[in-house]
């Protein structure tokens, strides 16, 4: 018949060898300190064609708010309630805007859905239809 006691040690012995091992390797990963790189998030509020990102004075004189037009495109939104945002175009240029944040720091964004999306400079409200993905 079979010998019991010398399956046992040979399927101990197959167990206990990759244990040893894998501690011994435990242990020494615990001795090397890991790398901790830090970086830091950008808050792109202007992105150029050409893919260089500029942030936008946000406080502009009241002179300069008149001589802006709205003649944006919108090109990409992601509608969700607060944490809804847009990216609109005006001639070579892309903004990305969250609710809350100003456009060139004149045009504040207010709604953002699946129809419309809607900016708004002081009393004036600045309607887009949203024909993204239509």
């Amino acid at each position: 018949m079979f010998n019991f006691k010398l399956i046992k040690k040979i399927i101990i012995l197959v167990i206990a060898i990759p244990s040893i091992l894998l501690l011994i390797f435990f242990v020494t990963q615990l001795n090397i300190n890991p790398k901790i790189n830090s970086f830091e998030i950008l808050n792109v509020v202007d992105v150029n064609a050409s893919g260089n990102s500029q942030i936008e004075e946000l406080n502009n004189d009241s002179s300069k708010q008149s001589n802006i037009s709205f003649q944006y495109k919108l090109i990409g939104y992601r509608s969700g309630g607060p944490d809804a945002s847009v990216i609109v175009k005006k001639s070579n240029k892309e903004f990305v805007v969250s609710i809350g944040q100003k456009l060139e720091g004149v045009f504040e964004l207010i709604e953002v859905n699946q129809n419309e999306v809607i900016f708004k400079d002081g009393d004036k409200l600045y309607k887009i239809e949203n024909l993204v993905g239509k």
